[in-house]
């Protein structure tokens, strides 16, 4: 049986707009599907689906997405949330918390060990490592003592490299 296209309450104009502001591939191809009916370039769900290459249950899905709930209900793509971390929210915020002081971390093996010996989480090196300097943004060392023979004078004639920029 063909169960009939849902009712569009949208005119093409404003679905071609929403398709060239819409920068996800996976919601310009749900808006083309109403845009294809609403021209009247289709006039079935089969129809549709052979003109964008998906599969017409594909298509009915998204139909019956549009009738439930409009576009909003339409537009909305499922994304799953993925593994739980493997460090623990506590071990995060204590990294923040050494990381924001002088002192800080002086590598990141330091970091590693926090978290296995303190936590008891068995992750890698490398996890560690992506989780401070990705997702913290942060690094472990610390910055270099300055040369002692330097004095604070023959520092203070080199503008730092942002002024330089700022300046042209």
């Amino acid at each position: 049986m063909n169960k009939a296209v849902p009712k569009i309450k949208e005119t093409a104009e404003e679905i071609r707009e929403m398709l060239k502001n819409e920068p996800q591939v996976k919601k310009q191809n749900r808006l083309q599907a109403l845009y294809l009916i609403v021209t009247k370039q289709a006039k079935s769900r089969s129809k549709v689906a052979t003109m964008l290459g998906f599969n017409r249950n594909t298509i009915s899905e998204w139909f019956a997405l549009y009738e439930a709930g409009g576009l909003e209900k339409l537009l909305e793509i499922y994304k799953p949330s993925g593994a739980k971390p493997k460090i623990p929210t506590a071990a995060i915020e204590e990294i923040k918390r050494i990381l924001a002081t002088e002192k800080g971390f002086r590598t990141y093996k330091e970091i590693h060990e926090l978290v296995v010996k303190k936590y008891g989480v068995e992750v890698v090196y490398s996890g560690v490592h992506s989780l401070v300097r990705y997702k913290l943004e942060a690094k472990a060392k610390v910055p270099r003592p300055s040369n002692p023979q330097k004095t604070p004078k023959q520092s203070s004639n080199f503008e730092p490299i942002s002024e330089r920029s700022s300046k042209k």
